[in-house]
């Protein structure tokens, strides 16, 4: 599938990079001038992250409802949130994420290079919930 749509007003084409799908849900990778947007979906019951980046991020939520968890890996403070959409989470640099999807759900993210470090307290939950559907 090629999709390019042109935006006259700046002449930038957002493609579609690829697409991949597992019991989570999918991800559309897609690419805007030198950004990069991922469009997750995480199906009810599932779990999205469990890792942490050196910058920080944004995620935003369009659809569904998320228990979110953030905790700073050098200080080790936690806090969990229910999130519902429309809803922005933006995470600070170093500080570890989980999204555990209550709806099925639906949120993107924007980058210019994408670096993620596992957090084993969160990615061991991500597994987990993909071995038990």
């Amino acid at each position: 599938m090629n999709l390019v749509i042109t935006l006259v007003n700046n002449m930038k084409e957002l493609t579609f990079e690829k697409e991949i799908e597992d019991n989570r849900g999918k991800i559309l990778f897609l690419s805007y001038g030198n950004k990069k947007i991922n469009l997750i979906e995480i199906r009810k019951g599932f779990a999205r992250g469990g890792h942490f980046h050196k910058t920080t991020t944004s995620h935003f939520l369009i659809k569904g409802k998320i228990e979110y968890h953030e905790e700073n890996t050098i200080t080790h403070e936690e806090k969990i949130l229910i999130v519902e959409a429309p809803g922005i989470l933006d995470v600070p640099a170093n500080h570890a994420h989980l999204l555990i999807a209550l709806d099925n759900s639906l949120f993107f993210e924007i980058f210019e290079k994408y670096e993620a470090i596992n957090f084993p307290k969160y990615r061991n939950i991500v597994e987990n919930k993909m071995n038990q559907k």
